[in-house]
């Protein structure tokens, strides 16, 4: 008889559900879309209800297509974006909408804890905090929402929350709070006197005491939830983490010298390292964040595959809509396009800021910039522009890295942009970097059931879970020759942010 397992993945856009088998073959997959409200330049929020009607229609979804035996599903594993701010009171209901990962409305507390001097901030190459990070989000909510504050009985990330609805276990995931909450498991947990430095001495007591490595049970899934989705009551709950974390398990990027290029609305950039290490520009390392033993380093930029999705959405002309017909979508016809544009998009050039920049400048003041512009210039010049403006920002990322004496010896990718053939070329021939391909394209649910695959016992442990159930499809290898090329839009991509950067504050602050 054959075991399956389910892995849940809540992203910016939709909750998914997906069934595999041991050996990592998908079976079903059930998606639900979310919605995200924009209230305000910079803010982002989702209903935390909503989340959970997607999280049963996934569920029933993925049951329905895959038409595996529920009997037969041995357990779960959860991950979800981070840090989104999940504020519940006494009786465990939300107050308010969760605030979204990608929310920056806490620049200001971000810059005041850039400012501390404690040896916590080597984390962030010791540099500026994202506005991201769940203690400036806390400390904003403190400042401007007391009585949101004050009412909170239990802060959780949005991964939490998703353990909390199945199994009613209150925990928090070694990985999330580790890289986005500063506890380090090596160095008593919660840095209680840098939370004091913040104003924040009471925030620690705030969220559950039970913290749990990703791949471990923290629950069973509870019987109303069963009830609901039609899964067999009391199956282990693997604790997960934050998505792109989990996307590296998804993609075994399991040892030094492999990074992982985690792609959708944005792009996290991860990688495994055995010693500990801190450099300006990057974030970590973070010790036992993935795997217990190896520290973790990454990088990310905020707005990636979502610049994309705005220019298509709002700027893609009739006429090119028009030629997306039977199985060729917008995508497609913009690819084709753009493939027969030589690099450097004929003197434009895009950086990619729409929501501000995570790595290496951690400005989240800075916005997009489309420069170059010309009438010769076609809307397809603009989509080439953006595809390469994004790599280019992962080149610089790159680099930072590797002035630690760590070398990248190959990416592996998934998401997004692993669904065009040339933005993954444009990706390899910017970086000079081969890119491994995986067989399951959604990396980030499928590292959500190798978790699920240990705590249920199918396999020891995560390492052996990955190799059986990852499996490579094809390598991209760079053409040196563009490489060489793009080196000069690289530098021109870091002039355009370092001379523009003091007039996107200043324009900026007019609107907030």
């Amino acid at each position: 008889m054959k075991s399956y397992v389910m892995g849940i993945d809540i992203g910016t856009e939709s909750i998914r559900a997906a069934i595999y088998d041991e050996k990592g073959n998908g079976i079903g997959f059930g998606i639900s879309e979310n919605k995200t409200h924009y209230p305000h330049s910079g803010w982002a929020e989702q209903s935390v209800k909503r989340w959970e009607d997607s999280l049963i229609g996934a569920i029933r979804a993925s049951i329905s297509l895959s038409r595996v035996n529920p009997e037969d599903i041995k357990g779960i594993g959860v991950d979800a974006t981070s840090p989104t701010v999940v504020m519940l009171d006494e009786n465990h209901n939300p107050i308010e909408n969760a605030i979204m990962w990608m929310d920056l409305r806490a620049a200001h507390e971000a810059e005041e804890i850039s400012k501390i001097d404690d040896p916590v901030l080597k984390v962030v190459g010791y540099g500026k905090v994202s506005p991201e990070w769940f203690p400036c989000k806390a400390l904003w909510l403190k400042r401007n929402k007391p009585e949101v504050y004050e009412n909170t009985e239990i802060f959780l990330d949005q991964t939490d929350w998703l353990t909390y609805m199945l199994t009613g276990e209150l925990t928090l995931n070694l990985n999330s709070i580790t890289v986005r909450w500063f506890y380090n498991s090596n160095n008593d947990g919660f840095p209680r006197a840098f939370y004091n430095k913040m104003g924040l001495s009471d925030f620690p007591d705030k969220v559950p005491g039970t913290v749990v490595r990703p791949g471990d049970i923290a629950g069973v899934l509870r019987d109303s939830i069963a009830e609901r989705t039609g899964l067999k009551k009391n199956i282990p709950d693997a604790a997960g983490g934050a998505d792109a974390y989990i996307g590296v398990i998804g993609v075994n990027a399991l040892k030094p010298g492999k990074m992982a290029l985690i792609t959708g609305s944005s792009h996290l950039h991860i990688s495994l390292v055995d010693n500990e290490f801190h450099a300006p520009g990057i974030n970590g390392t973070f010790a036992d964040a993935i795997l217990k033993g190896y520290q973790v380093v990454e990088a990310g930029q905020a707005s990636t595959g979502s610049v994309l999705k705005w220019y298509k959405d709002n700027f893609i002309n009739a006429g090119l809509a028009g030629q997306a017909v039977g199985d060729k979508s917008i995508y497609d016809v913009m690819n084709e396009g753009a493939g027969k544009i030589p690099p450097g998009s004929e003197g434009l050039l895009v950086l990619e800021h729409w929501q501000g920049n995570r790595t290496p400048w951690v400005d989240p003041l800075s916005r997009g910039v489309i420069r170059g512009l010309s009438l010769s210039h076609t809307p397809t010049h603009i989509y080439r522009a953006i595809l390469e403006g994004v790599a280019y920002g992962t080149a610089v990322i790159l680099s930072r890295m590797e002035e630690q004496d760590f070398l990248i010896s190959e990416i592996v990718a998934c998401g997004g942009v692993t669904n065009s053939e040339l933005w993954t070329q444009i990706h390899s021939d910017v970086t000079g970097k081969p890119i491994s391909i995986t067989e399951e394209n959604q990396a980030v649910s499928l590292g959500s059931a190798i978790l699920a695959s240990k705590a249920a016992g199918i396999y020891n442990t995560i390492n052996e879970a990955a190799d059986s159930m990852v499996k490579i499809k094809k390598i991209i290898e760079p053409d040196l020759r563009k490489t060489k090329e793009y080196s000069f839009y690289i530098n021109q991509y870091i002039e355009t942010y370092e001379n523009l950067k003091k007039l996107s504050k200043e324009l900026v602050s007019r609107t907030e």
